[in-house]
Parts: C-alpha cells; structure tokens; sequence
C-alpha cells in the first residue's frame, strides 16, 4: 500500500512550487516558469492556505452537524454498541476521504481532506478506547496504529506529529509503570530510541522511493533531536524526578548522574549545530539553535540573575552572538555551501531541483535571436558550418 495520492502529481506540483521560488529569486524568467508548469502540470485541487483553512473549518461546521444527527440514532444504545458504531462511521469516513475525495475529486490537502482524516482519526480511535474500556496501554497502542497508518496514506504533518508524540508516551506510560530501576533509565531510553528513529529516517530520506514522504520524516527527525536533547536536558530530568517520580533531595544533593546531564545539556546544542553545517542539514542548524535557547534558560533557571531584564539582555546578547557567529563562519564557504545558499534548503525537497536545472538548461530555455557576421552564420546554438 502507498499513498492515496497521485505519486507522479505530487511529484510534478513540488517541481512547481520550487520553480515559483526560483522566478521570486530571478534565476529564471516567466516563460521559463511557464514552461516548466506546462511541462509538469497537475490535476490536484490544492488551493492557497487562507481557502484551504476556510475550507476546513466549514468542513467540520458540517461534519459536526452529521455527527450530530447520528449521535441522537444510537444516544440510548449500549456503550459496546456505540464504540462499534464509532469504529464503522471511522472506517467509512477514511473510504469517503480516499475513494471519493481523493481519487475521485482529486483533492490534495485542500482543507476538506484534512477535515475528514482527522474526523476519521477520531471517531475510529473513539471508538477503540470504548471497547478496550479506556486502559491506557492498548489505547495508546491503537492511536499510534491509526495515527500512523493516516500519516502514511495522506501525507499529514499534523497526524505526524500527534503519531510521534503517542509513541513518546507510551514508552514513557510503560516504564514509569514498571517503576523501580524503569524509571532511572527513562532519560537513556529515551535518548536510544529516538537516536534510531532519527538514524533510520536519515536513511530512508536517501533512498528515491520514500521521496514523497520527505515532509513527514523532516518531523520525525525533529521530534526525534527535540526529544533527545529533553531526554538529556538537566532541568528536565530533575523536575520530573522530583515532581513526577517522588525524589526526594536533600539540601545540597544532586539528582544521580547529574555531571551527565549537564554536559549533555551543553554538548547537544553544539554537536548539533556542528554536525548541522558540516552535513549541510539545515533541521539539525535550526534544532541546534531552538535547544541552545532552552539550554540557556535551564542554566538562568538554576544560576540565573535575580532581575529578569538582565537574564533576558544577557540570554539575548548569547543567542545573537552565536546567530552572528554562525553568519559570519559561513561568509566564506564552508562543506561546499555558504549562507547564500539558504534559497535551495529547506526543511525539506523532493530533488525538484533537478527537474528545473534540466528546463532552464535544455530544451526549454528561451531562444535568442539571431547574429549574422560576415562570412558566416550563428543561431546561438552553435555555429552553421558556413564560415
């Protein structure tokens, strides 16, 4: 099974896309671009982010109201009914939103899609949560089956996000249960799985067939950076050891292997911005800088000055400091780019580039006009054999 979409569709409107954003940065001209559209044109309905938010939201106006509707048929029937009933509107409204509005309709993320995946998403979890009587473990463990099956089959950042957060939970929900040397061996845990996931999504952003699917793994790599550094983070850990765990410090004891999570806490942001710009991954730069920011605030939270307009001249003074920094490192050019090259990266492509490079290099270049010299004859393609 792939996705609902048109593979070669998605394809073709990335290649768009792109194009738009080298004509606003002049690289080509507009009957390159025109070309280019011509050349990889799409029949998805995929309207502009104010009609698609519109959309979406008289979409669930509607939706509500159908749900209401069918709330009254089956108000008074058993619960086990009920979840049964709520499994079986899910499903169909997942055929709905597949069969008819995709295939059919050719909707892509056009605001309705949305509407029906998540309000499939909701009533199918609903409906399992009923019948599993709401206990934790198999109801986290469904939500991940059907949030992820939707993130794979539609291509949804959102559901991508909410899939890896479940998932995060989980692992959390098991070992704080199991308790006893469980809990200690959270934050490790955390940071070895999420370092697989990371991994393992790297390597599968490289193979060609996964392409379509470039947007969500830039989440899943992340979360999955975020969710290490949390992991790792010293202020993280000791509250929740204290707060959630029930540790019990003493005045002047320290939260077991402590020294670990401060060099942690100050060596993340660091790796991460150095592996950033020596890979040219410009999700590890941007993580790199959000973590750097917390790790400033974890250091203010426990050493920091008493007045909050210093911390935050101080906190500000460091973070434009290392910005400035890391403008100026990369003036010259650095692992084959510089920081003129932030118009070809973005959180993430699909190699579009190459298609475009290929219109405005070959066959569908603007033609020039002619030059006659003397004694011989040139098109600007090259020269006519008469000299």
């Amino acid at each position: 099974m792939r996705s609902a979409y048109n593979e070669s569709w998605i394809y073709n409107l990335e290649v768009i896309k792109e194009t738009k954003r080298w004509l606003k940065a002049n690289l080509i001209d507009e009957s390159q671009h025109n070309a280019i559209s011509a050349s990889y044109a799409t029949r998805f309905y995929h309207p502009n982010l104010m009609i698609r938010i519109l959309i979406f939201i008289a979409s669930l106006i509607g939706l509500s109201g159908l749900t209401g509707l069918l709330a009254l048929l089956i108000l008074d029937a058993d619960q086990t009914i009920i979840s049964i009933g709520s499994i079986l509107y899910g499903i169909g409204s997942f055929y709905v939103v597949d069969r008819i509005i995709i295939k059919n309709s050719n909707h892509y993320k056009s605001g309705l899609t949305e509407a029906l995946i998540y309000h499939a998403c909701g009533f199918t979890i609903g409906g399992f949560i009923g019948l599993f009587d709401f206990e934790m473990v198999p109801t986290l463990t469904i939500c991940i089956l059907i949030l992820a099956f939707a993130a794979y089959r539609y291509l949804d950042l959102i559901v991508t996000l909410a899939s890896i957060l479940t998932f995060g939970f989980l692992v959390f929900y098991v070992l704080f249960e199991l308790g006893g040397i469980f809990e200690q061996v959270i934050p490790f845990v955390f940071i070895i799985i999420f370092a697989v996931i990371y991994f393992q999504t790297r390597k599968l952003k490289s193979k060609p067939k996964w392409s379509i699917w470039n947007n969500n793994m830039v989440i899943f790599e992340f979360l999955s950076l975020l969710i290490i550094y949390v992991a790792g983070n010293y202020l993280v850990v000791r509250e929740l050891s204290v707060n959630l765990m029930g540790l019990t410090l003493a005045e002047g004891e320290d939260i077991p292997f402590a020294n670990l999570f401060y060099v942690l806490t100050i060596l993340l942001p660091v790796a991460y911005m150095y592996f950033g710009i020596h890979r040219k991954d410009f999700v590890l730069i941007r993580t790199s800088l959000i973590v750097l920011a917390f790790s400033v605030f974890t250091f203010k939270y426990y050493y920091g000055f008493n007045h909050p307009e210093i911390t935050l001249t101080v906190a500000g003074i460091f973070l434009l400091g290392t910005s400035l920094a890391l403008l100026n490192y990369l003036k010259r050019m650095k692992a084959g780019y510089t920081r003129e090259n932030l118009l070809s990266e973005k959180w993430a492509n699909m190699n579009a580039e190459a298609f475009i490079i290929s219109q405005t290099m070959g066959g569908n270049q603007i033609k020039q006009e002619s030059f006659q010299g003397e004694g011989g004859s040139f098109g600007g393609g090259g020269a006519s054999g008469n000299f």
